[in-house]
């Protein structure tokens, strides 16, 4: 921020313009990012003599200030700092613009009259056009300052990145310092404005002390607009609406509004309405209603292009709240004998003012089918097998066929497992396997999937589902077939090993009493 904007009241800015002679004050210094006129310059230091000659803002490395020929800043609305550029204005912002002068010739010359600029005037001039990108440019001119002119620019751009324009805000201009607080008028913005250290006589005096601020405000202005598309049927009782049912051989009406809700003027405005195939565009039908022909006024039919497919209009110039209408018939052709379904024909129009981007709106009419005489297609899902594998419990399609005609085309397979496993989708699903988590009973069901001139359709049936089961029940052992040989020799084998253990096992007992 400029070091007089920084302080609200006289003995602030008395202070500081003082100290700022002397060399004594380091506060923040602000850069901008250009520099203005050439002319000659000199580096700020304690002590330093002024010019020998009046000479605006010609002094670098100033506390609070930096390189004075940098002098023309921007404050947005919400914001305490002011700044060069301004990137981010928004649409209905007031914004401040400062003008830092100060004359540099030394305070010794004042008294002689040397050193005062005379007829010293501000003068800000501010684009007149709507853009994306805004310079605006300060003047300081004094008939007895070296050089007589010097200038500052002032770069802005949108926060949205669209077009603006600048709007000065009458009365808005002032003029402050140590020894004036006054309004200045508004010829600031056209031939400019006279100033002065202490009134409004063109003299500036020489030194830091007599500097002083110029401010004006200034409004952005973005372009809205707006537009809408509408349609009736003639000779029918609807209003206009955005899409309308309709028969072959019937007529349309169309209806195009543009309405200006910025506040900013839109030159050249191009109305530009592509008609849909179905449609046919009535000569003589195009008519333009708007401030200057209330009543209507005809348009010639060059304006029915591209065979009957484009209506292009430009409309003319549109001031803040403003607006058009657009109107034109077409007939509604007549849908061929394959049109079996009803029809949507869709109506776009764009709205694009010169040096602006393009909106654009559409209305519809849906057409019924007249003549119609083809066949419902057919589709069925025609067969579907399995082969099972028990002992995994796994099954593969064996098969899965279709048939269909009239239209009708085959898209895929759907199989549903019935496990509450994801289902199968393919089109060729004959070799896909699937193995069952448990036993138990399973109905496999295929849904054949077609595209009609309908649209979507499915079809499943008896043919095309089948059940399998899967059970890992035990079996009972099996008996055997042949007896075990238990003949004679085999039992007197049997009785010999028992009685011998036998004998051994009293010997031993006998054996255990003896030896107690």
């Amino acid at each position: 921020m400029k070091l007089l904007s920084r302080f609200s009241n006289r003995s602030k800015l008395l202070i500081v313009g003082a100290l700022l002679a002397l060399g004594v004050v380091a506060v923040p210094t602000v850069a901008k990012a250009t520099l203005g006129s050439d002319r000659p310059t000199k580096v700020y230091t304690q002590g330093v003599a002024g010019f020998d000659h009046p000479t605006f803002n010609s002094f670098t490395n100033v506390p609070n200030i930096g390189d004075e020929r940098n002098f023309f800043n921007g404050l947005y609305s919400d914001s305490s700092a002011y700044t060069d550029p301004m990137p981010q204005v928004k649409d209905g912002e007031v914004l401040t613009l400062e003008v830092y002068v100060h004359n540099g010739a030394d305070p010794s010359l004042n008294a002689s009259g040397v050193g005062i600029a005379k007829d010293t005037s501000v003068r800000v001039a501010l684009p007149g056009t709507t853009a994306k990108n805004q310079q605006a440019e300060a003047f300081i001119s004094s008939s007895t300052a070296s050089p007589t002119v010097v200038s500052d620019t002032l770069d802005m751009g949108a926060a949205n990145g669209g077009f603006f324009s600048l709007a000065y805000v009458p009365g808005s201009a002032h003029i402050k310092g140590n020894y004036i607080d006054a309004a200045l008028p508004d010829t600031i913005v056209g031939s400019g404005a006279k100033i002065g250290t202490d009134a409004l006589n063109g003299d500036v005096k020489g030194c830091f002390e007599q500097m002083v601020v110029v401010t004006i405000k200034v409004k952005v202005n973005m372009p809205r607009y707006s537009i809408n598309k509408k349609v009736d049927i003639v000779n029918q009782t609807h209003a206009w609406v955005d899409t309308e049912n309709a028969k072959g051989g019937q007529s349309a009406a169309w209806q195009i509004g543009f309405t200006n809700t910025g506040a900013t003027t839109l030159s050249h405005v191009d109305i530009v309405d592509q008609v849909p195939a179905g449609l046919t565009v009535v000569p003589g039908s195009v008519k333009l209603v708007n401030g200057n022909y209330p009543a209507g006024t005809p348009i010639s039919d060059s304006a029915i292009q591209d065979n009957g497919r484009t209506v292009h209009v430009n409309i003319g110039d549109y001031a803040p709240g403003d607006n058009a209408y657009l109107y034109y018939t077409t007939t509604i052709d007549q849908p061929g004998s394959d049109v079996c379904t009803p029809t949507t024909l869709v109506n776009k129009a764009f709205a694009t003012p010169e040096g602006f981007g393009a909106i654009w709106e559409q209305a519809s009419v849906t057409v019924a089918p007249s003549n119609c005489n083809h066949e419902s297609p057919t589709y069925s899902c025609k067969a579907f097998t399995l082969t099972v594998d028990k002992a995994t419990r796994t099954v593969t399609v064996a098969s899965a066929t279709t048939s269909q005609s009239t239209g009708a085309t085959f898209d895929n397979f759907t199989i549903d497992w019935s496990d509450k496993t994801a289902q199968l989708m393919s089109d060729s699903p004959v070799g896909k396997t699937h193995q069952f988590a448990a036993d138990g009973n399973y109905t496999v069901t295929a849904v054949a999937h077609f595209t009609t001139a309908n649209g979507a359709a499915t079809n499943t049936n008896a043919n095309c589902a089948q059940t399998v089961s899967f059970s890992t029940t035990p079996q009972p052992p099996t008996k055997p077939t042949t007896l075990v040989n238990t003949g004679a020799g085999d039992v007197a084998a049997l009785f010999g090993a028992v009685a011998a253990a036998s004998a051994f096992a009293y010997r031993l007992f006998l054996g255990r009493r003896v030896s107690e």
